[in-house]
């Protein structure tokens, strides 16, 4: 049995050893496309590989045609491994430059082109003789007489530029970074540029023949290569860490959304499968084992807003905004229930599938208690109206008397004359008219009281603002000739009519005056006096005044006053100014008051100016 080689068994081994490494780190690079470092290391590892492998050609050579041939051979394995060192550093370091990478490389592709089309190869003219030298106690060959390339300077500067570029991303690395990215550069970089720097020299001796010793680029290359191993397993191991972390944060993120009764879900668009949190399962009704199929989710869904729910998905993966759709979920013969969806999309791209996260949360209650709230609004404001109009009911009924006054002393005046032989027809037709006057008058009263008595939603259409003053003077006409109040009105002119609801507006200035003529009750007779007011406001709008001189409100209550169940009044429920203000919302504007400065409050309802439509 011949005696075993330490040259070729430590050579092979670590050459087997690093093209382990260099699959493992593919296998990587397959998993996640965006690791592009591992890529790196994957092709050099290959290269350093090849070169391992014709060093131990050309150290076991025989003639000095074969040991030409190992150098020309070991060229490819050389430009390989330049392009893993370039490509490493510009994607582990993230510095390099990029026109001196491709200027590296260049140079390296242009001696190795050039290798292939000298002979024997791009280093040497011609080779004369090798020798053996003892080398970790055993005999190889080295080059003995040879004449060096003429262009051998290239593969020098080649050499340079490698180096040039490490330095340089290292250097802007330091700059930049912080603490780690400078343990980074100085690993890294400073591995790699003693590499190049010993293993170019020591070629160069070589090549130009003042060391008669093998050309060794693997020794000195295990520096680098230990470097890269070292950080790309740190790498793996903050991996490791961040995943323990990322699941731990997972867990108290689950923990504290379903302490909020939201569930977290997302849609892997490679797979077609969601992943969801328990409570997001529990909203949908879904078994652990169902939730992976996004068929199983939306069978879940009320089939007349399935359409809907994939639409917004489509049209959020399209857009990659955030999206948020209301839609039902059967609850199996129960009255269905609705599910809030909230997510972000991120849209496929060259490596990366189309993904939604987003969080579900259960909206039932929350719909049910909106409906509930909603409908003890419109109670409270049909209250509101039917408490006004009580007040209102003498004032009412006097406006109502008067038409039928007049009605009934007209048709007594047309039955005397008709009695008599020969019947005034003109004067009867006179009669006629004023009784179908009234008539209307009369009928007008009463279809305002029977509006504001309706519990119906309003129409909101453009309402004349002189218009509008005049009903609530009608209205209180009555009640304030009774109690001895002045009320005046003044309306600039060419105000817009204001889109609302006629009957509500109405029954917001209404309680206004009536406020106003209660604020003066303790005036003299000759002092109560209450001003109806209408001019422009902002932005093109109309601004509608009530004020009197009464004592004005009392400081603190500006807000106060409005809110429900509140009142200064002995006599009052507290709900007119808060409806008022409701109805004034409503429409889209405010209602406020201050105190005048010379004694007595002002109330403003803003109306917004009506919005341009299109034909």
């Amino acid at each position: 049995m011949g005696k075993l080689s330490l040259v070729t068994v430590l050579w092979s081994t670590v050459a087997a050893a690093t093209l382990l490494l260099g699959f493992l780190h593919l296998l990587r690079w397959m998993a996640d496309r965006r690791a592009r470092a591992d890529l790196a290391f994957m092709v050099t590892a290959l290269g350093f590989a090849g070169v391992a492998f014709t060093e131990l050609w050309a150290m076991h050579a025989t003639t000095p045609e074969e040991w030409g041939l190992a150098v020309r051979w070991c060229h490819p394995p050389i430009f390989l491994l330049t392009v893993g060192i370039v490509a490493f550093v510009h994607f582990h370091l993230g510095t390099g430059r990029a026109w001196l990478a491709w200027t590296t490389v260049g140079a390296r592709g242009v001696i190795l082109v050039w290798n292939f089309v000298a002979w024997p190869n791009f280093n040497f003219e011609r080779i004369d003789s090798i020798a053996s030298l003892s080398f970790l106690g055993e005999p190889v060959t080295v080059v003995a007489a040879a004449v060096t390339s003429r262009w051998q300077f290239l593969g020098t500067i080649a050499s340079l530029l490698l180096a040039i570029y490490v330095l340089d991303a290292s250097v802007r690395l330091w700059r930049t970074g912080g603490r780690e990215q400078r343990d980074r550069a100085a690993l890294i970089g400073g591995s790699m540029l003693l590499f190049v720097l010993v293993a170019s020299a020591y070629a160069q001796l070589v090549i130009f023949g003042l060391m008669r010793v093998p050309i060794l680029i693997t020794p000195p290359f295990l520096l680098p290569l230990g470097a890269m191993c070292f950080e790309m397993s740190r790498d793996l191991l903050r991996v490791g860490r961040l995943t323990r972390e990322l699941r731990d944060n997972q867990r108290r993120l689950e923990m504290a959304a379903g302490a909020a009764e939201l569930g977290l879900w997302e849609w892997d668009g490679r797979a077609n499968r969601v992943w969801a949190t328990h409570q997001a399962r529990a909203i949908f009704n879904l078994a652990e084992e169902d939730q992976g199929d996004f068929r199983h989710w939306l069978e879940r869904v009320h089939p007349d807003d399935r359409a809907r729910l994939v639409q917004e998905m489509r049209r959020a993966l399209d857009s990659g905004d955030e999206c948020a759709v209301e839609f039902r979920i059967l609850a199996g013969g129960a009255a269905p229930r609705i599910v809030l969806a909230r997510g972000r999309a991120e849209p496929a791209g060259p490596e990366q599938p189309a993904q939604v996260r987003g969080v579900l949360r259960d909206i039932t209650a929350q719909r049910s208690a909106q409906d509930e709230t909603q409908e003890l609004r419109r109670e409270l404001a049909h209250s509101g109206r039917v408490w006004l109009l009580s007040q209102l009911t003498s004032s009412l009924a006097h406006e109502i008397s008067q038409p039928l006054g007049a009605i009934l002393r007209n048709a007594e005046a047309a039955g005397m004359m008709l009695e008599t032989a020969q019947p005034d027809h003109e004067e009867l037709k006179a009669i006629v008219a004023d009784i179908l006057r009234d008539d209307r008058r009369a009928r007008e009263v009463i279809d305002r009281l029977r509006s504001m008595l309706k519990r119906r939603a309003g129409e909101h259409t453009p309402v004349p603002v002189d218009g509008l003053l005049q009903d609530v003077l009608a209205l209180v006409g009555a009640d304030a000739a009774s109690r001895g109040v002045w009320i005046e009105h003044v309306a600039s002119p060419h105000l817009p009519p204001v889109p609302g609801d006629r009957v509500a507006l109405t029954q917001v200035l209404l309680n206004l005056a009536l406020n106003a003529m209660d604020a003066v009750a303790d005036r003299p007779a000759d002092q109560r006096r209450v001003l109806l007011k209408a001019e422009t406001g902002r932005e093109g709008g109309v601004d509608l005044c009530v004020s009197d001189n009464g004592q004005g409100i009392p400081a603190g209550l500006e807000r106060r006053i409005f809110e429900p169940f509140y009142t200064t009044k002995s006599s009052g429920m507290g709900l007119g100014l808060a409806i008022s203000r409701g109805i004034a919302e409503s429409h889209g504007g405010t209602l406020t008051c201050e105190n005048n400065g010379q004694g007595g409050a002002v109330f403003r309802l803003f109306l917004p100016a009506p919005r341009e439509t299109s034909p």
